[in-house]
């Protein structure tokens, strides 16, 4: 049983409240993980100080007014720069918050462990599959949905609003958004804004993934923050189609997706003696950048502001002559 529960026999009738709407909504069916843009708002309640009402798709959940013990799954990043330090999250591995969460437990998102999560005694959780609500608002106030399916910027209003940091929220994004101008006025002052730009990863042998804009892998950075444009075919078929977040190309065909500056994680060193590869101009000429592929595969506030940082310093690196 959460701390939560045990604070105090209205604590625990509260808890049982919010279990009984749950279960009744999800009779009815959880929400869907795709679609909708943010509904959900929160809201102080009238009973008093100690708890916070959020409104979600599957009905009012009431959790404390000041979680302390909150796992997360997925976007650990956007509760760090709000100052919350959780007590579970999902993987860190190669984050730019690996060090600093290195006393977190870490739980598996993709296969749910109740137990493992009951555990951490917490008293909230914030999960990105609602299918998994049932089971886990059983353990404490669970505010599950698809987070991914939000933009950063409401996404970050919404979990400010969680812990009454709204104003926080709000000064980091705009602290974010007024970096990215600054960073696409540097990219015009270099010459650089009018450049293309592909997001690569190596898979199996003769085939390459190539990503869009929403998918994570600096794509959400480099498109739609700093404004590159996606070389035309990755437009036309990954970006301009709806439900498509990336697309498989073969070495053969890559001299017709690839253009002014190609990205990639540490698997594209596989491709060295690869002919048809090392013929790219992109490639010839300095202007293939290499990243960690951790670092780019969490899309949360904190590792965004790290990837703009690693995008820029390698672009005007470039134009300095010199080459990752």
């Amino acid at each position: 049983m959460s701390k939560y529960k045990r604070k105090s026999v209205l604590a625990a009738a509260a808890l049982t409240a919010i279990l009984l709407t749950a279960c009744g909504a999800a009779n009815k069916g959880a929400a869907t993980e795709t679609g909708s843009k943010v509904t959900e708002q929160a809201e102080e309640t009238t009973a008093g100080k100690d708890t916070r009402v959020i409104k979600m798709e599957y009905g009012d959940v009431e959790i404390p007014a000041n979680p302390k013990r909150v796992v997360v799954a997925f976007f650990q990043g956007d509760l760090l720069a709000l100052g919350i330090h959780p007590v579970g999250t999902s993987f860190n591995d190669d984050a730019v918050f690996e060090q600093e969460l290195g006393d977190v437990t870490v739980v598996d998102a993709f296969e749910l462990n109740p137990e493992a999560i009951m555990e951490l005694d917490p008293d909230l959780i914030i999960w990105n599959n609602t299918d998994d609500y049932e089971s886990l608002s059983k353990i404490a106030p669970t505010l599950a949905r698809n987070y991914y399916d939000m933009e950063v910027k409401d996404r970050l209003a919404f979990f400010g609003e969680v812990f009454g940091v709204p104003e926080k929220a709000e000064k980091i994004m705009s602290d974010f958004e007024k970096k990215a101008e600054e960073s696409k006025k540097q990219l015009s002052e270099k010459g650089l804004a009018d450049k293309n730009v592909i997001l690569l990863e190596n898979q199996t042998k003769g085939i390459l993934r190539a990503f869009g804009d929403d998918y994570g892998r600096g794509g959400e950075i480099i498109y739609q923050y700093l404004g590159l444009k996606a070389p035309e075919r990755i437009q036309k078929e990954v970006m301009d189609q709806e439900g498509v977040n990336f697309i498989d190309i073969s070495y053969e065909t890559l001299k017709d997706y690839v253009g002014d500056y190609i990205f990639s994680d540490e698997r594209i060193a596989d491709l060295k003696g690869v002919e048809v590869w090392e013929s790219l101009p992109a490639v010839k000429e300095g202007r293939l950048v290499q990243n960690s592929s951790g670092m780019f595969w969490f899309s949360d506030i904190t590792s965004m502001n790290a990837q703009m940082d690693f995008i820029m310093d390698s672009l005007l690196k470039t134009v300095e002559g010199q080459s990752h």
